[in-house]
């Protein structure tokens, strides 16, 4: 057995350690100082890891808020003061952005750093404890009561179901006997309303077992949150929230205000996990819209997210999604909130194609790509064709400036902010405006 020192943190929040080998190994909850007894063992030919036997902490953890926290597979940063968090993870993407692209960004910390995400996914299988898998080990669930960084609504509805499980285990899915059928719970709670909902997922087929109206009943009589859904998936899918649905009582959607502006969320769609924390984009974007413009184009559309917020300011609005039910989603709700307003949202799979992208000179653009960003050939559209005003809003900075990279050289940038929606984690969101060179 060989001990080790943490010499310092990565931007993952890792701690870094040199091996008996002398190379340079990452290790989860550690901290610099830290003292690490580990054996040196093969895993697989030719590879070799560090298995750690024992942790000796020279650094206090009076700021971690979890029971849970070392093992549960969420928040990595806990044990950081936040400060130093900011440092670690906004510090490469500003210097990246400066030295590739020479781009000056704003960075801006979060105001909350606990009690912030609207939305928990948690495992069930294997039961009979709701929790989430332990870093490192899919196979295994840490068991959670209580999460610090969801809100005291939630942490109740995971309580109140827990105590439901404990009544009726046989519900819960046993992927080796493939008994039971209950997979994930999901906790949808908005921020700036009383709106939430609770997600059990199942595996298809389970909702005619024999056990499930006993399981209903006791949903209905013990659990007090207004809407309760049941969906239903393939057995060996590993998607929550997803699937066929079942009304168990309320409604299928929940209802999130923003800026003013109200939006309904269907269970299986995706929303901002933090609308308060994702604020600073929005209201970067709001003063930056130009006072006159005809048109916005919104890429990657969604359910029509910024379409909504921002449809005032435009007499047009054309968006574009990949996911049928989210296009029929941002129509029907922009129809009934902009009543005489034209609009176009289509179904476009814009890594593949970009042939349904309309060229307008005189328009704005806002593109919300997934973290794999926006890809070339979009990128390459924009450099060719994209309008006058452009809002590259990003999960991922670090694709983000793989894409800006490619249009870059028609454009001038204008400001931009890094913010921290997600605090003790590594993840970030960015916003950068762009104006067109003179064509």
């Amino acid at each position: 057995m060989d001990k080790v020192i943490v010499e310092s943190l990565d931007s993952d929040f890792s701690g870094i350690v040199t091996a008996p080998n002398g190379k340079k190994v990452n290790v989860f909850f550690a901290y610099p100082g830290d003292e690490l007894h580990v054996e040196y063992v093969k895993r697989r030919p030719r590879q070799r890891s560090l298995r750690i036997q024992e942790t000796i902490r020279n650094h206090d953890w009076k700021l971690v808020h979890c029971d849970v926290f070392g093992e549960c597979g969420g928040c990595t940063g806990q044990h950081i003061e936040y400060e130093k968090q900011l440092e670690l993870k906004f510090s490469p993407i500003l210097q990246g952005f400066q030295k590739d692209l020479g781009i000056a960004i704003t960075p801006l910390p979060s105001e909350q750093i606990y009690a912030y995400r609207s939305r928990m996914d948690f495992s069930v299988f294997p039961g009979p404890v709701i929790g989430q898998r332990q870093r490192g080990n899919f196979r295994k669930v840490v068991p959670i009561t209580t999460c610090s960084i969801q809100s005291s609504w939630a942490n109740q509805a995971l309580k109140d179901v827990q105590s439901v499980l404990n009544q009726m285990p046989e519900v819960i899915w046993d992927r080796r006997s493939e008994e039971g059928g209950l997979k994930y719970l999901t906790i949808r709670k908005a921020q700036n309303t009383d709106d939430g909902i609770l997600i059990f997922t199942f595996t298809d087929g389970y909702e005619s077992h024999t056990s499930m109206d006993a399981f209903r009943n006791l949903c209905l009589q013990s659990l007090s949150q207004e809407s309760l859904l049941f969906c239903y998936n393939r057995p060996k899918s590993e998607v929550s929230a997803s699937g066929r649905p079942e009304i168990l009582r309320g409604k299928s959607t929940f209802t999130e205000m923003v800026l003013g502006e109200s939006f309904q969320i269907p269970f299986d769609s995706f929303f901002q996990p933090n609308p308060k924390g994702f604020l600073p984009i929005l209201s970067f974007i709001k003063e930056r819209l130009p006072a006159s413009c005809s048109s916005l184009i919104d890429l990657f559309c969604g359910n029509g997210f910024f379409s909504l917020l921002y449809g005032e300011s435009f007499d047009h609005v054309d968006g574009y999604e990949l996911t049928e039910s989210s296009i029929a989603i941002a129509t029907k709700t922009f129809e009934e909130r902009y009543p005489n307003k034209s609009h176009s949202f289509q179904i476009a799979n814009l890594f593949m194609s970009t042939e349904l992208l309309r060229a307008k000179e005189d328009a704005t653009l806002i593109l919300d790509p997934p973290r794999a960003g926006a890809g070339k050939l979009v990128c390459q559209w924009i450099r060719d064709f994209g309008p006058e005003s452009l809002f590259y809003v990003s999960c991922n900075p670090y694709s983000q400036k793989e894409d800006i990279a490619i249009f870059q050289s028609e454009y001038d940038f204008v400001d931009g902010i890094l913010i921290d929606p997600y605090p003790h984690t590594p993840h970030t969101e960015s916003v950068l405006f762009f104006r067109r060179k003179s064509r």
